[in-house]
């Protein structure tokens, strides 16, 4: 999994601009990519993160350009 180090000193790929570092924070206990919108993401796509905590909701590091709205995330499938 991606180190906090690796992705804080991202610049925007958009604007330059600092990105801040945090996390993507997921719902019930997976995140998933999927490749078309409004799917049932419990059943569609692929899993982004390996480790299942039933405690917590799953998290992504990431960096954020609030100027621009893209983020950079890193996953561990």
């Amino acid at each position: 999994m991606m180190a906090h180090e690796d992705i804080i000193d991202y610049k925007c790929p958009k604007c330059g601009g600092d990105m801040e570092f945090g996390y993507i924070a997921g719902h019930a206990i997976r995140l998933r990519w999927c490749e078309k919108e409004n799917t049932k993401t419990i059943f569609a796509g692929e899993p982004l993160r390996k480790k299942r905590d039933f405690w917590n909701a799953p998290t992504l590091i990431a960096s954020r350009c609030v100027k621009c709205k893209i983020g950079i995330f890193a996953y561990d499938n």
